[in-house]
């Protein structure tokens, strides 16, 4: 069965000053908006399932 994606994406974010300091350094910054919204999620869910649906990276894992 397929996952639910606002299951796999956590908390909504409106500002990406304030996801880049939740996010720890093993996890991306993902929107798929025109960065008006953003994610935080693992690199591993992004890759394995959220990719897939058009999101893309805002802040790669290390930033």
């Amino acid at each position: 069965m397929a996952q639910d994606v606002t299951e796999l994406l956590g908390a909504l974010y409106e500002n990406l000053m304030e996801a880049k300091v939740d996010k720890s350094p093993s996890e991306v910054v993902i929107s798929n908006d025109n960065a008006e919204t953003y994610y935080i999620v693992e690199r591993e869910v992004y890759e394995d399932s959220l990719k897939q649906l058009g999101y893309e990276v805002v802040v790669s894992d290390g930033e």
